[in-house]
């Protein structure tokens, strides 16, 4: 059997996709890029492009040659390889692109799409293009089979549940007074918003205890702090343990949710991403939490409001407020509740399975 690609471009998509390749169980072989969790899960790893992750319009142009190269070298992989399918893992600013190439230079390749892109807050004209270049969508969130039956009826969609479903439930008790941080699994991400936790942490008594969540050493060399407990790979386990976390916006908010950890989501870009991003973005809120619920649960402080001074307030009355906490858990829990339970990786890879026979 010719074997499948996969691709994925960042942390989140990196550990979706290996819980997929996983289910595959071995049935056929599996090579194509994203991070080590694809690599340990036994796909043939061509390079890790997770390493390459940036974040925002103006980011990406600055980065459009080394993505340029990466593209048609994949491209390549797919012509001498010939998978039956490639499957593309969220990621929407390289896999749209890469499907529409694959579709127009192999159109015996099928092209399965995993995690939809978010159109639906974004742009959502790109639906005709998923109808035209994509073969099966497999969406994480209920309500986006339907938005795309009006959009692209002609395109096979599937929601298979939501994979972080498939962690452990939140056991333990909460630490009080704890908070924790997670800056973001980007380098550019941690650049941004590093600076203003850290003064966060200057800005609260010292009885509080803040850790960070570092998604490797490199970034955990750039989230120091005397008052900061820094660890790597924990992150989940905080989301557990803490009273609060204070979040950029992404992956992120979900883990939390799941995890039943309040949060205040934060968000800073360069202001020219910003402007641009104001204009394209179609949704009230950008925590999935806050979408998924249509109102807002979990407050967002986004640019211009991601002041240090205004994120500490907030954080403050919080820690000190356990009712707010609690309905805000409750909230969450609701969120959660909503997008089925586990076996979200085992369904994605029955119906992979099934889309190459």
């Amino acid at each position: 059997m010719n074997p499948v690609m996969f691709i994925a471009g960042e942390a989140s998509g990196d550990s979706h996709a290996a819980a997929v390749i996983r289910a595959l169980g071995g049935r056929v072989p599996v090579f194509g890029v994203g991070g080590p969790k694809m690599e340990a899960a036994g796909m043939e790893l061509l390079f890790d492009l997770t390493e390459h992750a940036v974040v925002g319009f103006i980011e990406v142009l600055k980065n459009y040659g080394k993505f340029k190269g990466f593209f048609e070298q994949l491209l390549g992989e797919v012509g001498k390889r010939q998978p039956s399918a490639v499957v593309l893992v969220d990621f929407p600013g390289f896999n749209l692109r890469f499907a529409k190439a694959v579709k127009r230079r192999y159109p015996q390749t099928k092209v399965i799409y995993y995690i939809s892109p978010q159109l639906w807050a974004w742009h959502a004209s790109r639906a005709e293009q998923m109808e035209r270049d994509v073969d099966l969508l497999l969406t994480i969130f209920p309500f986006e089979k339907a938005w795309y039956a009006t959009r692209a009826p002609r395109l096979p969609v599937a929601f298979v549940g939501h994979p972080l479903a498939e962690q452990p439930p939140a056991a333990g008790e909460r630490q009080a007074q704890t908070i924790l941080l997670l800056p973001g699994s980007r380098e550019r991400e941690v650049a941004k918003l590093w600076p203003v936790m850290s003064r966060v942490v200057d800005l609260l008594p010292g009885e509080v205890k803040f850790v960070a969540a570092a998604v490797n050493e490199p970034m955990a060399q750039m989230m120091r702090h005397p008052r900061v407990e820094v660890e790597v790979g924990t992150a989940r386990e905080w989301m557990q343990r803490a009273s609060l976390a204070i979040t950029a916006s992404g992956t992120a908010t979900m883990e939390c949710a799941f995890a039943g950890c309040p949060m205040i989501v934060v968000y800073k870009v360069n202001w020219l991403t910003y402007l641009i991003g104001r204009l394209l973005i179609q949704v009230k809120w950008l925590a999935m939490p806050n979408v998924i619920a249509g109102r807002s649960i979990v407050p967002e402080l986004i640019q211009h409001a991601a002041r240090p001074e205004s994120v500490a307030k907030l954080a403050g009355e919080l820690l000190q407020d356990a009712g707010a906490r609690a309905a805000m858990q409750g909230a969450l829990a609701g969120v959660v509740n909503s997008l089925g339970g586990p076996g979200a990786s085992a369904r994605a890879a029955e119906l992979i399975w099934e889309k190459i026979q």
